[in-house]
């Protein structure tokens, strides 16, 4: 392989490094996710919609602000073992991340606006001190209804102020966790192609990116030394 080829090779390799936005290479923080559905077609169908944590660590304390399509999907009504809001019944419910080490205050919200689609401070904490979860888990589950074929983002923005358009998940100490945040989608269609995947187009830049550098490597040990008249001619052309 020619100097020109390997130094081909080293130059593609920085520049796929270069170009992917700091994927997969940089660090990642914490997630809060929202269940993706698809292929939903039938109004009247309800179905539950998890909000996760991943990979947190000391979780002491959540706050999510949300929101949808009103003319999509709207929070199902009616559960008595749910949220209890201005009266009413909406099918939210705690979920087991923060409740299986202790007991919490349980679920609490500022503001519901079902026929507006969203949701305002959607709380919950431990009521003392003590010992917290890390890893991964529902942090809480929402019983939606389809009124009509269509597609919704479910939505979370808020209420972070250090960081905007994020929730809040504070540790033990008060502090704020510097988290992701991976917003659902609710919709008729199927999901999309694998190849589309974020997850899909890493590992292919990674296992090209391996491979060019396997390959040079191959190519440098491999690479036949200078005899010792080849060494006179290189050193009497440097002199």
């Amino acid at each position: 392989m020619s100097r020109k080829l390997q130094a081909f090779i080293l130059l593609i390799t920085v520049i796929i490094v270069a170009i992917v936005p700091g994927e997969p290479w940089r660090p990642h923080f914490p997630t809060v996710a929202v269940t993706s559905l698809y292929n939903v077609t039938e109004p009247g169908t309800t179905f539950l919609v998890n909000i996760t944590v991943i990979d947190v660590t000391d979780l002491f304390m959540w706050i999510i602000n949300m929101s949808w399509d009103p003319d999509i999907i709207q929070i199902t009504t009616g559960d008595q073992n749910s949220l209890k809001k201005g009266g009413i019944y909406y099918n939210i419910y705690e979920g087991p991340f923060l409740n299986n080490t202790r007991p919490t205050t349980g679920l609490r919200v500022t503001e519901l606006n079902n026929t507006g689609g969203t949701i305002t401070k959607l709380s919950c904490t431990y009521v003392s001190s003590g010992s917290t979860p890390s890893g991964n888990g529902a942090l809480a589950m929402i019983n939606f209804t389809l009124l009509k074929k269509g597609t919704a983002i479910i939505d979370i923005n808020g209420p972070s102020v250090k960081h905007p358009g994020r929730c809040v998940l504070q540790d033990s100490s008060g502090n704020e966790i510097i988290i992701e945040v991976v917003d659902g989608t609710l919709t008729e269609s199927g999901p999309p192609p694998i190849w589309t995947q974020f997850w899909f187009s890493a590992t292919i830049i990674g296992i090209i990116v391996i491979i060019l550098e396997v390959a040079t490597f191959y190519v440098l040990i491999k690479k036949k030394p200078l005899s010792k008249k080849e060494k006179e001619e290189t050193l009497e052309g440097v002199l």
